[in-house]
């Protein structure tokens, strides 16, 4: 058409060209926000604390199924900060390992903040983790009732009125169910929260509730949501473990053969209170365990309580060491280890391990804390 003048070729592929540039610029301009934006894949945690005579700090992670530590993280700390970056499958607890001192936080994979002091460790803070003020939550009540108990204790060991006894330990448990409590509600209002699931983890494995408890707790998690988590997975196995044996039970028939030869059975310890103890001499921690049973066997000898020593050393020499350290209660073994008739239908899976059988033989204790022995002794015994 004439006076009408036509952009040559060679500019409209130019013009075409610029505006692809442009929307190619704005795509990686949005993608590198999006980058530099922690997402849900990644953590990053800074700290800045005060007080750190170390020139780096770790993350570590403890796994509850295998036991072994990893480091999943360092940085070197510059004027008390550090900054770690990587990623966890699952929300799990951690440490921040700095010289001799650990600052424990659940990790996910979000932004993290944790700021404080090392010298008041009680005040740090941890901002951004919602698992870790899940748990946190759950712990704060812990020490609220953690500081009655041992206000309690303290009143029992420098108390020799027996009714006074008996009314002080039953308040010190009173805590201990006010805590769970605490932790039901708490896992019926979040039953996702990974927080929640490490802390009936964390109760399990301090003894601070019985397994019947425990189970309660774990059956009101969501499988689904936390099924995949190392804590749940170690609880599902645990409570597999003691499926066989069960509070008000019959307790499991047993023969074994004391160092001094005599055949020992559950029928020899009928109308007595038996506590089946597990040890071995290569369990760093049964020698303290040993001790503070010994004082709550000497306490409730006299009405009727034994104690049954099983250990699962393999050889001869080792089982005169342990004997060597012995409190006088019989002691026997058949060089089984793990494998013994015994150790299996009680379920041991860890040591010190024990189980307080009743005078009827039936189960009325599996694997107490030393204090929570204390406490059935006394119910039993005033039966």
């Amino acid at each position: 058409m004439d006076g009408m003048v036509f952009p040559c070729r060679p500019f409209l592929v130019l013009l075409f060209m610029g505006r692809l540039t442009i929307k190619f610029f704005f795509f990686f301009l949005l993608l590198a926000s999006l980058i530099s934006c922690n997402g849900s894949d990644t953590f990053v945690i800074k700290g800045k604390i005060r007080c750190l005579p170390m020139p780096r700090a770790y993350l570590t992670y403890i796994s509850p199924l295998t036991g072994v530590k990893d480091t999943i993280a360092q940085s070197e700390i510059s004027g008390g900060e550090f900054i770690f970056k990587g990623r966890v499958d699952n929300p799990s607890m951690c440490q921040i390992e700095i010289g001799k001192r650990s600052i424990y936080l659940m990790v996910e994979n979000t932004d993290i903040e944790v700021n404080g002091t090392l010298m008041i460790p009680d005040q740090i803070q941890i901002i951004g983790s919602p698992s870790n003020d899940d748990w946190t939550r759950i712990l704060k009540f812990e020490r609220k009732y953690e500081a009655k108990r041992r206000k309690n204790w303290m009143k029992i060991v420098n108390t020799d009125v027996f009714d006074e006894i008996e009314k002080l330990e039953t308040e010190y448990y009173q805590t201990f169910d006010s805590l769970f409590y605490v932790l039901k509600s708490e896992v019926a209002n979040k039953p996702t929260s990974f927080g929640c699931t490490y802390y009936v983890y964390y109760a399990y494995v301090n003894q601070l509730f019985s397994l019947n408890k425990i189970a309660q707790c774990l059956n009101m998690l969501d499988e689904e949501s936390v099924g995949d988590s190392e804590y749940y997975k170690y609880l599902k196995d645990e409570m597999m473990l003691y499926s066989g044996l069960e509070v008000n039970k019959p307790a499991p028939q047993f023969s074994v053969v004391s160092m001094d030869g005599d055949t020992l059975t559950l029928d020899h310890y009928y109308n007595k209170n038996l506590f089946l103890y597990f040890t071995s001499s290569w369990c760093d921690s049964c020698e303290s365990y040993a001790r503070e049973l010994d004082e709550v066997h000497r306490r409730f000898k006299s009405p009727g309580f034994e104690v049954l020593e099983i250990s699962l050393d393999k050889t001869q020499d080792d089982l005169e060491d342990l004997a060597e350290k012995s409190c006088g209660w019989p002691i026997a073994c058949d060089f089984m280890y793990w494998e013994s008739q015994i150790t299996k239908r009680y379920g041991v899976h860890k040591i010190p391990y024990g189980v307080l059988i009743d005078g009827k033989q039936r189960i009325s204790s599996i694997n107490p804390s030393i204090q929570a022995l204390s406490y059935k002794l006394r119910i039993l015994q005033n039966e």
